[in-house]
């Protein structure tokens, strides 16, 4: 099963890493991405203005870095198909419908592919292996199923396969407090245990330096 751990690469210490259980003891209390993207809006070119941060989410990791969205030009998409096919040959993607590309870090990027309706993405996800030796080896490439939405000035993305998610808003209009968190990120419809703040991880990561 696809986790989302691969777009946002920072896998948490035990304080969060209790996803899986919360999943299977929960599982009823979790919104579907059915629910998710019902009356959903979402335009790409919304996005591509500023960076964004992920201020709340309900999973195993996050990336507590800024997040990079853009249009995806046909010279780009024409390179990530190049990679594509030689590691994956005969496996059909249609390219025409590359809608919008996410940079979460360095080496890694997301090409979201149009799905039918608002906000609903077949998503590309490709990993470059820069920590191995020299020559490196070929980058790592999944799909997932994802769907995104914008509410006011919030995004919401949420991936289907393990139905986890993730709020987000530009840097510059980050909540600076738990409580203003939890308010904007129940703004975006997306209820579950378990959801943690880039606040509350920020003071444990500082915690884990002393």
């Amino acid at each position: 099963m696809f986790t989302c751990k691969w777009i946002f690469g920072i896998v948490l210490f035990g304080a969060v890493s209790g996803w899986s259980r919360v999943l299977a003891d929960a599982r009823p209390n979790i919104t579907t991405c059915e629910e998710f993207e019902r009356g959903a809006r979402f335009n790409p070119y919304a996005v591509i203005d500023s960076m964004w941060k992920i201020f709340y989410f309900w999973a195993n990791n996050t990336e507590m870095y800024p997040i990079f969205f853009s249009i995806p030009a046909k010279k780009r998409v024409q390179r990530i198909k190049e990679v594509f096919e030689s590691i994956s040959p005969g496996v059909e993607v249609e390219w025409d419908k590359a809608t919008l590309i996410m940079e979460p870090r360095p080496g890694l990027e997301v090409l979201f592919l149009y799905a039918r309706t608002p906000g609903a993405f077949r998503a590309l996800v490709k990993k470059e292996r820069r920590n191995k030796v020299r020559p490196h080896p070929e980058p790592l490439i999944t799909f997932a199923d994802v769907r995104m939405k914008l509410v006011d000035r919030w995004m919401g993305m949420m991936c289907c396969e393990d139905l986890t998610a993730y709020a987000l808003v530009r840097v510059d209009e980050l909540p600076t407090t738990e409580q203003g968190c939890v308010r904007a990120a129940a703004k975006l419809g997306y209820s579950a245990p378990g959801g943690r703040s880039y606040l509350y991880i920020k003071n444990k990561m500082k915690e884990e330096e002393l």
